[in-house]
């Protein structure tokens, strides 16, 4: 991956773009400064925003037949001498698979002790009056108070409710699913999985309606394509979401973080709504970070990473931490994450043990699935800024930057039926993926869609100008710079991508409504606009 004469940070990226084609794509780079137990407890009830309970919008399949099922006995939760709801950031779940999901929340509190005994529930029914499954586990300040409890599923639906109580305390309540098993009957599959895709939530730029949308959506799988937190920062022009402190570079800096953004209601919303699959970006770290980044650092902001979020990996080490994993969408397909930062060097994006594994699950479904959802935090089919062929890649941590790698990936999607959804770049783009993009190889081997930011900002003085884009990349079908997410439902004929469109990024209620809308049908990996 070599890198340009004068290497160009995504952020100076964003506000030359345009400019380049408004020079007839002379590839002239103009330069910008970053802104870039056994009896029932008394829980007291604190009022909470109401974004932060699940809608009702996304409970209208859950009506469960209880009579038969025998619950089990609440516990009683261990006494926790404190004043104020620890659960301020909310619940979260997230991994699923057939059998089980993750559950997840964080107790914050000034008086809170090295260790905290809490309870966890979970039920049939969103009053929590039929129980399935419940337990004490300890929440201890070397893992910043944070829990991570799987819970099996029931057999008489997929959809669980949770909480956890602590003391007097208890948590808002959350939904969640586990997904189809792959073993099942083609009768008995799922007829349809629906993803919200989305990346890109920098605090100090926006308000998170997108949230508040996915929250409302009848979803089943949140996938996060990365820069979950920023680590830079220090301004904004919206009141109370100013990093604090400005830029971070420890555990500790980065758990204050995470906390910082999960206290926004509409990320609460989302996080209680639905489970989540998890990648990361650049920015969990430091911007556009690669192998060679200060170990400590990484350390320090993988363990923050970890602690916040509700997944089965373990603890990251010194060695870093494999984060690349599949999850399988019963007989409908699988969806491949990739770590594109972690092991990024001059010889590739991905290193050869995540390439040996991503061969193996692609080979898998070539002969196994109807679809392949590849989920990249980064711009696979490239983006060319330059007429000139010799000139240097801008985009040096995309596949722009490891063409062996993009044709050695488009050799194997296209044994299969693949969509890839890929984050990063603040703009809502459709994509054909194809060897080289430049070249004489241009078969289209599958569609990519490229998820809108969520509140993350394109420059608004050269956001007219990037429709000249598809001008000079036959690869991309459309792009818009509108803030939002990414909405896929995958059924065994076709796999349908729509753009949710936030109207005012900077407002908390802002109307969200829907934006173009594609297919892709099995056999023809173009995608066709329908809307």
């Amino acid at each position: 991956m070599a890198p340009p004469a004068e290497p160009i940070d995504r952020r100076h990226f964003l506000t030359v773009l345009a400019g380049l084609f408004a020079a007839g794509c002379t590839g002239d780079v103009a330069t910008s400064e970053d802104t870039d137990s056994t009896t029932t407890v008394e829980a007291t009830t604190t009022e909470r925003p109401s974004a932060t309970v699940p809608s009702t919008a996304s409970e209208t399949d859950d009506t469960v037949d209880t009579s038969d099922v025998v619950g089990v006995e609440p516990l009683e939760a261990p006494a926790l001498a404190i004043d104020a709801d620890p659960f301020v950031l909310g619940v979260a779940s997230g991994d699923p698979d057939d059998t089980s999901v993750v559950l997840w929340t964080r107790l914050i509190n000034d008086d809170l002790p090295e260790s905290v005994e809490l309870v966890w529930e979970a039920a049939l029914d969103a009053e929590f009056e039929t129980l399935t499954a419940t337990a004490i586990v300890t929440a201890a300040a070397s893992e910043a108070h944070t829990i991570r409890v799987v819970v099996d599923r029931h057999p008489s639906t997929p959809v669980l409710h949770y909480r956890f109580r602590a003391g007097d305390f208890r948590s808002a309540p959350g939904r969640t699913t586990t997904v189809p098993s792959a073993d099942d009957a083609p009768t008995t599959a799922s007829p349809s999985v629906s993803l919200a895709v989305s990346s890109c939530q920098l605090l100090e730029t926006g308000h998170f309606a997108s949230h508040r949308d996915i929250a409302e959506s009848d979803v089943d799988l949140v996938v996060w394509l990365g820069d979950y937190i920023y680590e830079g920062g220090g301004s904004s022009t919206l009141a109370g979401r100013t990093h604090e402190p400005p830029s971070v570079d420890d555990l500790d800096g980065y758990r204050a973080r995470y906390a910082q953004y999960r206290s926004d209601p509409h990320l609460q919303a989302a996080h209680a709504a639905h489970p989540w699959m998890v990648l990361w970006d650049d920015h969990e770290v430091v911007n556009d970070y690669d192998a060679d980044v200060d170990p400590q650092r990484r350390l320090a902001a993988y363990q923050a990473w970890w602690e916040h979020m509700p997944t089965r990996l373990p603890a990251p080490s010194l060695a870093g931490l494999a984060v690349h994993r599949s999850l399988q969408l019963g007989n409908l397909g699988s969806i491949v994450g990739l770590d594109v930062r972690q092991y990024a060097s001059s010889n590739g994006l991905l290193g050869d043990d995540q390439w040996a594994w991503l061969e193996d699950e692609l080979r898998r479904d070539a002969n196994s699935s109807p679809w392949t959802i590849v989920a990249s935090p980064v711009l696979v089919s490239g983006l060319i800024t330059s007429l000139d062929a010799a000139a240097e890649p801008l985009l040096p941590y995309t596949f722009d930057g490891a063409p062996g790698e993009r044709a050695r990936l488009a050799e194997l999607l296209q044994a299969t039926n693949a969509i890839v959804v890929s984050g990063d770049l603040h703009t809502g783009m459709v994509l054909d993926v194809r060897p080289d993009p430049r070249g004489s190889q241009r078969t289209t081997v599958g569609a990519e869609f490229m998820a809108p930011a969520t509140s993350s900002a394109f420059p608004e003085a050269f956001a007219d100008n990037v429709g000249l884009l598809p001008l000079a990349n036959p690869q991309m079908r459309d792009v818009d710079t509108t803030n939002g997410w990414l909405r896929v439902d995958i059924t065994a004929s076709d796999v349908t991508a729509t753009f949710r469109h936030v109207a005012d990024v900077r407002s908390p209620e802002s109307p969200v409504s829907d934006g173009a809308r594609w297919i892709v049908r099995p056999g023809s990996p173009s995608a066709e606009r329908l809307a």
